[in-house]
C-alpha cells in the first residue's frame, strides 16, 4: 500500500487521552514504514456533532481526490452518517473505532439509542472497520445484531502497544502505598467511586495522585466535593492533565495503577502501568477484564464501591499480596506488543479485503458447533464464565517443573482457548494445536498476532483426528487441555486420553465441558419451567449420545466420566462448575441465545424428525420470548484441571487395563 493516507479526527491529536495517543502513535509507525499520512483536526462539537462540525467533516472529505484512503476516527464520524454515506462510494473510509458512542457513561437511554443507531449508520457504509480490543469487536456485532443494522465491512483487531520503560520500584517496609490514576475526569472513569472507596481504607496507609485533563467540570466538582467532605485533601490530590515528562515521573513514583472505570474499550493505561511492573487495581468493565491478565492485579465490578474498597484495602495492608501481584506484573511486561507491532499490524488491516463474501455478514448458525462463525460468537461467553482459577493453578505447577513449557490444545478450532489461557500460564510458552480442521488451524495460528505476550510464544498446528493420541508433539507436553469437547467423546477416548496423561505424567485442564443441561430463566434470573422446554431438551440430549467420530458420545456424562477415570488413576481433580448465565436484558447475549436455540432446534429435529413441525413452533416462541427480553438461557458447563500426584504404572489404571 504506497497511496497517501488521511486521517481524520475532532481536535488536535496532541490531546492526551488514550484514544488521541493511539491515533498518534499509529501516524508515527505509518510514516516510519515509508506512508505519507496527512492528519486532518476537525473543529466543533464531538461526539454530539453540531452544525460546524458536519460542515468540517464534510469539506474535509469533500477536498479528497477519488479513491483516497482514509481513516476517520469514531469519535468524528459516530454522529455523522449523513456525511460519511455522501462520500463512501468514491473514497476508502476505514473506520477507527475505539468503543462505541452510545457506550458512555451518564447518557440517557434515549442518548444511548441514538448514539448507537447513528455509528452502526455510518459504519455501514465504510469499506473497512478498525477497533482496538477484541471486546469492542464483539461489541459492536452484537450492536448490530441488536438493532438490526447489519456491518458489511470487515472488523479488524489492532490493539495498542506500549512504550518500554524502567520498572517501578516496589513498596518499602511501612512506606505509605503510592497509588496513581491516569483518567480523564469524566463519569465514566469512575473517580468519584475510587474516593468514596478509599475513604474507607485508613489513610496513613496510602497517598493518591490523579492524574488527566478535567473535560467535565461539574463531575471534576463533584470528586473534588467527595474529598473535601471525606476529609480527603492531602490523601488525595487532583493534579488535572501534564506532559508526558511528569507523567512518566508519577508511574515511576507509583505502587499501583487504580482504574475505577465503568467501561474501556481497551484501557491502554492498564498496559503502560505493566510496562513498569506496577499492579493493577481496575474493574471488569468493558475490555478491561482482558486488558489485564490474571495474577497482575485485582479486579473487581464497575461501579461495586464496597468491592474496590475490599481490594484497595488488601492490596494497602498485605505485603505478600503486593509481592505476589507485584511479580504478575512483571511477568507481564516481559510479554508485551511495542507500538511498532502495533504499527506493523495496522498497516496490514488496511490492506485487508473489503467485506465478507458477496458483502454479506456471517451466518451464526450453531447448527455446525465447529463453523468458524460459531466459534467466533461463542467465545465472549467462554471467556466471561469459564474458571479463572484452575488456570491460575496449572501455572503454579508448571512452574515448578519446567523452564520453557510446552501445552497441547486437542480439538484447538479457531485458537480460542489458547488465547485464553496463555496470558495465565508462564513464558516462553510453545503450543501444538490439535484439531481436523486445516481453516480453522491457519485462522488460531494467525490469532497469536493478537495476543499481549505473543513475542514469548511459538505455536505448529497439526490437522489430524482425534482418534489417536500418539504424535510425538502431544508426548513432550507438560499440560493437555481441551474446550468445549468432552460431549463429544466416547468412554474409550477418555479411557485413552487418561492412559496418555499418565504415561507422559501431564496435567490435564478441561474447560467448558456441557453437562447436558440447560434451560430458560426470567428477568430476574430464575429457572423458568416449561413443558415444552423439557421435551424439546430430552430430544438434544438423546442427540449428545449419537457418534461424533470419536464412538458413541458421553454427551453430559463426559464430565464425571473423566473424573471417575482421572481419580482411579491417581490425579489431584479440581473441579469448577462454569454455567453461561445469558441474561435476558443483555443485548450482548441475545446472538448467542438465537444461535444456541436454532442448534438446539436443529438437533431435536434431527432426532425427531416426525416431530419437526412441533419443533419449528418451539422455536419460534422462544425466538419472540428472546427478542422481546422476556428470557435469558442458562447452560451447564464444568471445568476441571487434574495434576498427577506420583508416578503410578500404566496397567494398573482402568485406562491401562482397558
Amino acid at each position: 500500500m504506497s497511496e497517501p493516507l488521511t486521517l481524520i479526527i475532532a481536535g488536535e491529536l496532541t490531546q492526551r487521552t488514550g484514544g488521541y495517543i493511539y491515533d498518534a502513535r499509529m501516524v508515527e509507525a505509518l510514516r516510519q514504514q515509508g506512508h505519507t499520512v496527512e492528519v486532518v483536526s476537525l473543529a466543533g462539537c464531538f461526539p454530539a456533532a453540531d452544525a460546524e462540525a458536519a460542515e468540517q467533516l464534510a469539506a474535509a472529505l469533500g477536498a479528497l481526490p477519488e479513491s483516497t484512503q482514509v481513516i476517520i476516527d469514531g469519535l468524528a464520524m459516530g454522529a455523522l452518517p449523513e456525511v460519511i454515506a455522501q462520500h463512501a462510494k468514491r473514497l476508502m473510509i476505514t473506520a477507527l473505532v475505539h468503543h462505541p458512542l452510545g457506550d458512555e457513561q451518564g447518557l440517557s437511554e434515549a442518548e444511548q439509542e441514538h448514539f448507537h443507531q447513528s455509528e452502526l449508520a455510518a459504519l455501514a457504509t465504510v469499506s473497512r472497520i478498525i477497533v482496538t480490543s477484541r471486546f469492542t469487536e464483539r461489541r459492536l456485532q452484537a450492536l448490530a445484531d441488536q438493532y438490526a443494522m447489519p456491518l458489511k465491512a470487515r472488523i479488524s483487531v489492532v490493539e495498542p502497544g506500549v512504550e518500554t520503560a524502567p520498572p517501578s520500584a516496589a513498596s518499602g517496609p511501612g512506606e505509605p502505598i503510592r497509588l496513581l490514576c491516569v483518567a480523564t475526569l469524566v463519569p465514566r472513569k469512575g473517580q468519584d467511586l475510587l474516593v468514596r472507596a478509599l475513604a474507607g481504607v485508613p489513610t496513613d496507609t496510602w497517598q493518591c495522585d490523579c492524574y488527566g485533563g478535567l473535560r467535565d467540570a461539574a463531575f471534576a466538582d463533584r470528586v473534588q466535593q467527595l474529598i473535601n467532605i471525606n476529609r480527603l485533601e492531602a490523601s488525595i490530590r487532583l493534579h488535572g492533565e501534564c506532559d508526558e515528562a511528569a507523567l512518566t515521573q508519577a508511574y515511576q513514583n507509583a505502587h499501583a495503577l487504580v482504574l475505577p472505570s465503568w467501561y474501556e474499550g481497551y484501557g491502554m493505561v492498564v498496559t503502560e502501568a505493566l510496562a513498569r511492573g506496577l499492579p493493577v487495581i481496575t474493574t471488569t468493565g468493558g475490555a478491561l477484564d482482558e486488558t489485564l491478565p490474571g495474577g497482575a492485579g485485582l479486579k473487581v465490578a464497575p461501579g461495586d464501591v464496597v468491592a474496590l474498597e475490599q481490594a484497595l484495602s488488601r492490596f494497602c495492608s498485605d505485603a505478600d499480596l503486593r509481592a505476589e501481584l507485584r511479580a504478575g506484573a512483571m511477568a507481564t511486561r516481559e510479554m508485551l506488543s511495542d507500538w511498532q507491532e502495533a504499527g506493523t499490524a495496522f498497516a496490514q488491516a488496511l490492506t485487508q479485503p473489503l467485506a465478507q463474501p458477496n458483502g454479506e455478514m456471517p451466518d451464526y448458525h450453531a447448527g455446525s458447533q465447529f463453523a468458524t462463525d460459531w466459534l467466533a460468537l461463542r467465545e465472549d461467553a467462554d471467556f466471561t464464565f469459564r474458571s479463572k482459577q484452575l488456570p491460575s493453578k496449572a501455572a503454579e505447577w508448571l512452574k515448578a517443573r519446567a523452564q520453557t513449557w510446552h501445552m497441547v490444545d486437542l480439538g484447538a478450532g479457531r485458537g480460542s482457548n489458547m488465547r485464553f489461557l496463555a496470558p495465565f500460564l508462564p513464558a516462553p510458552q510453545h503450543w501444538t494445536l490439535v484439531d481436523h480442521d486445516a481453516a480453522l488451524l491457519e485462522e488460531a495460528k494467525v490469532s497469536v498476532g493478537t495476543l499481549r505476550n505473543k513475542n514469548a510464544i511459538t505455536v505448529e498446528t497439526l490437522c489430524t483426528s482425534l482418534d489417536s493420541l500418539e504424535q510425538a508433539p502431544l508426548q513432550a507436553a507438560q499440560l493437555m487441555t481441551a474446550s468445549a469437547l468432552l460431549d463429544l467423546v466416547s468412554q474409550h477416548w477418555i479411557d485413552m486420553l487418561v492412559a496418555h496423561c499418565v504415561k507422559h505424567e501431564q496435567a490435564l485442564l478441561m474447560a467448558l465441558s456441557v453437562t447436558g443441561e440447560w434451560g430458560f430463566t426470567d428477568a430476574q434470573g430464575e429457572p423458568v419451567s416449561d413443558d415444552e422446554d423439557h421435551w424439546l431438551l430430552a430430544l438434544f440430549i438423546a442427540h449428545q449420545r449419537r457418534d461424533k467420530g470419536l464412538g458413541d458420545a458421553l454427551g453430559g456424562q463426559a464430565h464425571q466420566a473423566l473424573v471417575d477415570a482421572l481419580e482411579q488413576a491417581n490425579y489431584h481433580v479440581e473441579q469448577a462448575s462454569t454455567p453461561w448465565r445469558l441474561a435476558a436484558e443483555n443485548p450482548v447475549h441475545q446472538p448467542l441465545m438465537r444461535a444456541l436455540i436454532e442448534g438446539w432446534a436443529e438437533a431435536a429435529t434431527e432426532q425427531a424428525p416426525e416431530a419437526a413441525t412441533r419443533i419449528g413452533e418451539w422455536r419460534e416462541q422462544r425466538m419472540r420470548s428472546v427478542a422481546c427480553g422476556e428470557v435469558g438461557i442458562w447452560v451447564g458447563h464444568c471445568d476441571l484441571l487434574a495434576l498427577p500426584q506420583c508416578n503410578t504404572p500404566l496397567a494398573d489404571t482402568p485406562a491401562g487395563r482397558a
